[in-house]
């Protein structure tokens, strides 16, 4: 493993006086570790020196009080993990979108309001595999997002968004998406009906495996997802103000219903204890309409 920074003092600046040792190892490994280092800017040296930064693979810098990213990044062309979680990084560098070699992107925890909307730039993350970014505020997603051909897990929980945008159906390997918590902040308190419209085009992604929504405004759920995504096994609604009665009725459902009782019904022959609630079928039954937690 690459060596970390840790803290150093009572403010937990990065330590200068290690450098050279730390940067010896990040050439060595591959793997730059700076969390939880009290640092406002990744260390210059990271992308401007020629023998590191065609090596670094893993960056982590989570845990920091970083407010931007510089346009350098995109100097990193062989990275493949980038993790800023857990800082106030309000909007990211285009050039990001050059380091075509990245798998996964973690953001949580952070400030972003909006993504770059050039379609240059998810375009060019023709490998990215995770992209996270839950607990931001994000209004909306671009609709180059679609671009993301190898894009498995999504997770965009807790933002400020009140739909994903059609051309996620493009994103023809995705697995697992998870837009619970979804409309957070001044949605919630407006006079105005606010709901989480999830995409009938989503249904084109036919190896979506699950679909978090709990504690969302999810009002319905398309039938051509549950039509068309004949692998989707978990689908979570608790929470959401949806009629079951209504779901019951939509196109799907009862072929949607079968394969989750199929997938309980392994967990019980293999021997896999149950909550005190028993088999979840991801839905509440209780009350008619149950309020999103806010």
């Amino acid at each position: 493993m690459g060596c970390c920074v840790s803290k150093s003092g009572a403010d937990g600046q990065y330590a200068a006086s290690n450098a050279s040792r730390r940067e010896e190892a990040w050439r060595r490994t591959g793997v730059v570790g700076l969390r939880d280092a009290g640092l406002k800017e990744i260390p210059n040296v990271v992308f401007s020196d020629g023998a590191l930064r065609v090596v670094v693979k893993t960056l982590d810098a989570s845990n920091n009080r970083l407010s931007s990213l510089p346009e350098t990044v995109g100097a990193l062309t062989n990275l493949r993990s980038l993790t800023l979680a857990r800082n106030a990084i309000a909007r990211l560098p285009t050039s990001l979108g050059t380091c075509a070699n990245l798998r996964t992107l973690v953001l949580d925890d952070n400030r972003l309001e909006t993504l770059p909307g050039d379609p240059a730039f998810f375009a060019s993350l023709l490998r990215l595999k995770t992209l996270s970014l839950k607990r931001n505020k994000l209004v909306s997603l671009p609709d180059s997002i679609g671009a993301l051909k190898a894009l498995v897990s999504l997770d965009v929980s807790e933002n400020a968004l009140c739909t994903l945008p059609s051309t996620i159906g493009r994103c023809g390997k995705l697995e697992h998406v998870d837009v619970s918590g979804n409309p957070t902040g001044n949605a919630l308190n407006s006079e105005v009906s606010v709901s989480f419209l999830l995409p009938a085009a989503l249904g084109f992604c036919e190896n979506l495996v699950t679909l978090r929504c709990d504690g969302s405004l999810v009002r319905d759920v398309p039938g051509e997802i549950l039509t068309r995504c004949d692998r989707l096994v978990t689908l979570t609604l608790h929470g959401c103000p949806i009629d079951f009665g209504k779901l019951e009725d939509t196109p799907g459902w009862a072929n949607h219903a079968a394969r989750v009782k199929g997938k309980h019904s392994k967990t019980v022959l293999g021997g896999a204890m149950l909550n005190a609630r028993g088999l979840d079928d991801g839905v509440d039954r209780r009350e008619k309409n149950i309020a999103p937690h806010t």
